[in-house]
């Protein structure tokens, strides 16, 4: 039921960010909101389901907005790992931990899309792209970053997302 659930979150995420996100977007950049619930999965599930958060969001991504396939999967995929790599070993506060985390991650994932451009040649000035979507983008994180994990907080609180799976053994 768990999987179920965060697949769902997943895909509400995909729908807002395809609908919603293009209104609000400040020098061709958009809210990241997948990078906020990789992020906060992260740091109250731990590594395995941080890394797999951002596996599927980032494969989702890649299916519908990206040029290359993995790109934003690696990008996520890198980030839940990280950040699940601090699971048990922070205490998670209502805000501050999960604003401080953000902003590294952000910078992994910019970092990233940097080294790509790099070797990929694209043409375009790093430099300016780089400061111009790092800031705007981690604002626009920090911002919905309490929402998120107050969010997911609560949705962890929940019996159905902590319940574990008793198969019975076959004799």
């Amino acid at each position: 039921m768990r999987e179920i659930v965060i697949f769902g979150i997943l895909l509400l995420n995909l729908i807002v960010q395809s609908s919603i996100f293009p209104f609000i977007e400040v020098f061709h950049v958009k809210p990241d909101s997948l990078l906020s619930l990789v992020v906060s999965f992260a740091l109250i599930a731990g590594n395995p389901t941080g890394v797999l958060v951002g596996f599927c969001g980032g494969l989702l991504q890649d299916i519908f907005f990206g040029n290359n396939l993995g790109l934003y999967t690696l990008q996520y995929m890198l980030v839940g790992y990280l950040v699940g790599l601090l699971h048990g070993k922070l205490y998670v506060d209502k805000i501050f931990i999960p604003i401080l985390t953000v902003i590294p991650a952000n910078i992994v994932k910019q970092v990233i899309i940097l080294l790509y451009n790099f070797f990929a040649q694209t043409g375009m000035p790093q430099d300016k792209i780089f400061i111009q979507a790092f800031i705007i983008e981690t604002i626009y994180t920090i911002v919905l970053m309490p929402f998120i994990f107050t969010s997911i907080v609560k949705l962890y609180n929940n019996k159905f997302m902590r319940k574990k799976r008793h198969f019975p053994k076959i004799r």
